[in-house]
This record gives structure tokens, C-alpha cells and sequence, in this order.
């Protein structure tokens, strides 16, 4: 599928794994792009890393330097042709946020008590962009806004194996509490009036455990879902940060996914 000439996606916590490699994806593919990074020189070595050339850089991405808490930072992200001169693309309206905002775990001093610094960034990053795309002018197309949260939290099926929920609970309750609350702040900007809202409609992406592995392939993805009352979770342990990406960018940048999965909770599993 050929890259839109007039549609922008944004990214938030673009540094970190899933979103950075959805991100390069969609660079090399020739999307235009906008990211908001606390430095910009380290989102641009990372992409070079990746081999996304310093002109591809140039003239398909938008960086803005900033923190995801700060309302008037987002905005500029959510509206990357008002920080260039390049007029073509002044005429490409937003279409897809994809955020991976997210902190690791701190297991120091204690590795069996692991810490988080910032333990509601999921929630106030879904939050700020909401606030951001209200500031933006009516007559703007309301983007549909991807967001990557996990399994694990379900409260309509198991998501994960019956081994790994005691590590969920003791590991990993903290950011899932944050993660909880995310999702609950989309699921209640889609349950207002069409328009009243500041997005078309979301897509909740819950990976399974990250890995640091090799990208293996989207087709070697299971895919379950969550809708309402209805679940049909893909039950798995493990699925690599490269692949995560991958699969964000071959179903919701590239593909119809973003239609496909829309107002679901979309569980991916090796």
C-alpha cells in the first residue's frame, strides 16, 4: 500500500522499543510523521541506528522537544505544519496518534521489590493529548489514537498463562493500575456524543510480556480481541518489542487495522 500524500501520524514515547520501530517502519515506508521526544538528537541516533536515513529524517518527520505533560508541546506534535517551513504539508490533516508511553520497572536497591518513578504517565499522557486535540481547531478531522497497554488486565477473560499471573500481580501491578485508567479515559471520550469527542475512535493494543527479541513477522502474530461484553483473547507469554512495532505498522499505520480494530482491546501473542 502506497503512503498517504495527506494524512499525519503522531508519535508519543517514540523512543521507546514498539514505538520506535513503528516508527522507522513508517518512515522508511514514506509516511509523514511527527514525534515528541525530551531530546531529539537521541530519537534521531536511535532512527539512524535503524538505518532511517538522515534525509528521510529530514523531510518526513517533524520532531518536537518537549514533555508529554505539557499541553502546548502535544499540540505542536498533533499540528507538525506549524513547526516547518515546508508548505506541503500544510495541506495533511493528523490521522493516527499511536502512543507507547510507558516507564520500566526500578529494581534497585531491590530487585525483588521493583519501584516505578512515574506511575500514572500512561494515564496522563492519554489524558494531555485528549486536552490537546481540543485545542485544536473544530473544523480539524478527529484521529483515530492507537494506545499500547497489556495483557494481564482483562476483567472479561484470562489473557495470559495461568503461570505468569502471580508475577503480573506481584510485578507488575503498578503500571497496570496506570494502564487501567487509560483505557478508561478512551473508553469514556467514545461513549460522549460524536461531537463532543476529540478522537474518531481508539484501538487498545495489548501485547503479551516484552521481549527484546528479532522481529519474527506479523504472520506469526496471534490476535485476539475484547469489545464490550465479548472476549476472545489471544493467550500467549511472550512477544518481542520489534514485533509489537511491526505489527502496529502493518495494521494500523499501513493497514485497515485502525478501521478494522476500531473501540477494541486488541490482545497480540506469539
Amino acid at each position: 500500500m502506497p503512503a498517504p500524500q495527506d494524512g499525519i501520524v503522531a508519535f508519543f514515547g517514540a523512543t521507546g522499543g514498539s514505538t520506535l520501530a513503528c516508527l522507522a517502519l513508517a518512515l522508511k515506508a514514506g509516511y509523514t510523521c511527527s514525534a515528541l521526544s525530551r531530546s531529539s538528537s537521541k530519537l534521531q541516533t536511535l532512527l539512524l541506528e535503524r538505518n532511517v536515513s538522515q534525509s528521510i529524517i529530514n523531510t518526513h518527520l517533524t520532531i518536537i522537544q518537549g514533555d508529554i505533560r505539557d499541553t502546548k508541546s502535544v499540540a505542536r506534535v498533533l499540528t507538525p505544519q506549524s513547526s516547518k517551513s515546508d508548505t506541503t504539508t500544510t495541506t495533511r490533516s493528523l490521522q493516527l496518534i499511536i502512543s507507547g508511553i510507558g516507564r520500566p520497572p526500578i529494581f534497585s536497591p531491590n530487585p525483588l521489590n521493583p519501584t516505578f518513578d512515574d506511575p500514572t504517565v500512561c494515564q496522563d499522557a492519554i489524558s494531555t493529548i485528549l486536552a490537546a486535540l481540543r485545542t485544536l481547531p473544530p473544523s480539524s478531522p478527529k484521529p483515530v489514537l492507537a494506545a499500547l497497554s497489556t495483557t494481564g488486565i482483562s476483567s472479561r477473560a484470562r489473557d495470559v498463562p495461568i503461570l505468569m499471573i502471580p508475577l503480573y500481580h506481584w510485578l507488575l501491578a503498578v503500571p497496570h493500575k496506570d494502564k487501567l485508567a487509560m483505557e478508561a479515559l478512551l473508553h469514556a471520550e467514545v461513549a460522549k456524543p460524536a461531537q463532543d469527542r476529540a478522537i474518531e475512535d481508539f484501538v487498545v493494543v495489548r501485547p503479551s510480556l516484552l521481549t527484546d527479541g528479532a522481529r519474527r513477522g506479523t504472520d506469526k502474530i496471534r490476535v485476539g480481541e475484547e469489545v464490550r461484553e465479548t472476549a476472545t483473547p489471544a493467550v500467549g507469554y511472550t512477544i518481542s518489542r520489534e514485533d509489537v512495532g511491526g505489527w502496529m505498522f502493518d495494521q494500523l499505520v499501513d493497514g485497515q487495522g485502525k478501521n478494522r480494530y476500531a473501540g477494541k482491546m486488541v490482545s497480540i501473542t506469539y
